[in-house]
């Protein structure tokens, strides 16, 4: 009789959770994008307080123009993705006017805290560069864009779970609708940029159909497995201060490794970037090598898709020597007329 009784509470349960499931997933998808909250974001330090990698990277009056601009709201937001709350930043005009502006996407990289954007009450300095990250994105609004960003979905308890590609790029999907609610946003102008690991998570959302009219990437890794293999001292296969690592967090990984590498690898299906695309790295950049680029490139010509390369001389990761002429190539490929070109 107990049995019974207990085989009917389980029934019951499932018929429950098969009727429930389908409401919940659908309410998580109608939240997905809003725009939850946002506050302002707190004052960049002054750059004397940055360390020697703060302060080689941006030069002092380039900075200081950033820190002490008075035409933009730089904001922290969080907004829904998959009904989870996620944080990012978004940098808008204060006075957008009657015109509609054009979007960037920023995809940021590193993993789970290494590299976050938003900002984390610790000091700013090469393992936590968001007032760097805040400073570079403000040129992209200068130079007449709003700027959103995701600092995707793991944090806290959940933070050295992050997938490296994974669901977390339902994120950087999500962001579209933010911008579509924003009434200053030119819903048809929207466009993407990643760096290093935002390059991986740039080609993966152009594969999954993000409407974007054109991306850029800088230091992007476009080959996860040879990426690894370079650079085992990272652990980020077996895990490290940052990432519980792949062989952890990746289910099945003995079995299924290259299948995961393999769907987060864009050498591997450039078929499906049906995005012009610009490629920007160093030569000698010694976190992600030039080797990236160049197969990417290689892979997006026999694919015959649009494209432009540009490997610059005796630069770090994110070009930041070349930081004129790097924004200005990504500002001229964003504003040419697509649409009448292809």
């Amino acid at each position: 009789m107990r049995k019974t009784v207990i085989s009917g509470l389980l029934l019951l349960l499932i018929q429950f959770l098969a009727c429930a499931s389908p409401l919940s997933v659908a309410a998580a998808q109608e939240s997905d994008g809003k725009i939850l909250n946002s506050k302002p974001w707190p004052p960049l330090p002054n750059f004397e307080s940055l360390d020697d990698f703060g302060r080689g990277y941006f030069p002092r009056p380039v900075y200081e123009e950033a820190r002490t601009q008075k035409e933009f709201d730089v904001l922290e937001i969080t907004y829904a993705s998959d009904g989870l709350p996620v944080r990012g930043m978004l940098i808008k005009p204060k006075a957008p006017g009657t015109r509609k502006w054009p979007a960037i996407i920023f995809n940021r990289g590193g993993n789970g805290d290494l590299g976050r954007i938003t900002d984390s009450g610790q000091a700013c300095c090469r393992v936590n560069t968001s007032c760097l990250d805040v400073a570079d994105l403000y040129l992209f609004a200068k130079a007449g864009f709003v700027v959103i960003a995701s600092d995707y979905r793991y944090q806290g308890a959940t933070v050295k779970r992050d997938e490296w590609g994974g669901v977390e790029v339902d994120d950087v999907l999500n962001l579209v609708p933010a911008l579509k609610s924003l009434d200053y946003v030119d819903p048809e102008r929207l466009y993407m940029l990643g760096l290093s690991r935002g390059g991986t998570m740039t080609y993966l959302a152009i594969k999954r159909g993000i409407p974007v009219k054109a991306a850029a990437v800088i230091g992007a890794v476009t080959d996860v497995k040879a990426w690894v293999d370079a650079r085992p001292e990272m652990g980020l296969v077996n895990g490290n201060q940052y990432i519980d690592g792949f062989a952890n967090i990746w289910p099945d990984y003995e079995h299924r490794a290259e299948e995961y590498y393999r769907a987060r690898s864009a050498v591997y299906w450039a078929d499906q970037i049906n995005v012009p695309v610009i490629i920007l790295h160093s030569r000698t950049d010694r976190l992600v090598p030039a080797a990236q680029a160049l197969r990417m490139a290689e892979a997006l010509q026999e694919s015959g898709k649009v494209y432009a390369l540009r490997i610059y001389d005796r630069d770090g990761h994110a070009l930041p020597k070349n930081r004129d002429d790097r924004d200005r190539m990504i500002v001229d490929w964003f504003n040419r007329d697509w649409q009448s070109s292809r």
